[in-house]
């Protein structure tokens, strides 16, 4: 099982870092959806009217807005150590809920374990 475990993060981390680099720059579903109606320019909106349009910056920012790492000039390096990293932290929280949630179900021992 811990075989298992550790290969299947591996090709996680794997596909995060390197194969996502690869997915399409054109705007998913939901994107194109809010750019209807609406003229762009390097994914610029350059004229028309749509739902995007008043949309602002990211509210919560943070180092991972846009797919990326805020504080590397690099778009490749910073896509791929986001999904590295990403991976990373919701591995760490997985587990760690995991194990909290499988602390509190352990078996009460029974008279047959006393003795």
């Amino acid at each position: 099982m811990k075989k298992l475990l550790i290969a299947g993060t591996v090709v996680t981390l794997v596909l995060a870092g390197f194969v996502s680099l690869f997915a399409s720059a054109s705007p998913d579903g939901l994107e194109s959806v809010l750019l209807t109606g609406c003229e762009t320019t390097d994914g610029e909106i350059t004229g028309g009217s749509c739902v995007l349009q008043a949309a602002g910056e990211h509210e919560i920012g943070g180092v991972f807005a846009d797919y990326g790492i805020a504080f590397l000039d690099n778009e490749i390096l910073g896509a791929s150590l986001a999904g590295v990293l990403g991976v990373l932290l919701t591995l760490g929280v997985a587990t760690g809920l995991f194990r909290l949630l499988a602390r509190g179900k352990q078996p009460a021992p029974t008279d047959d374990a006393r003795a």
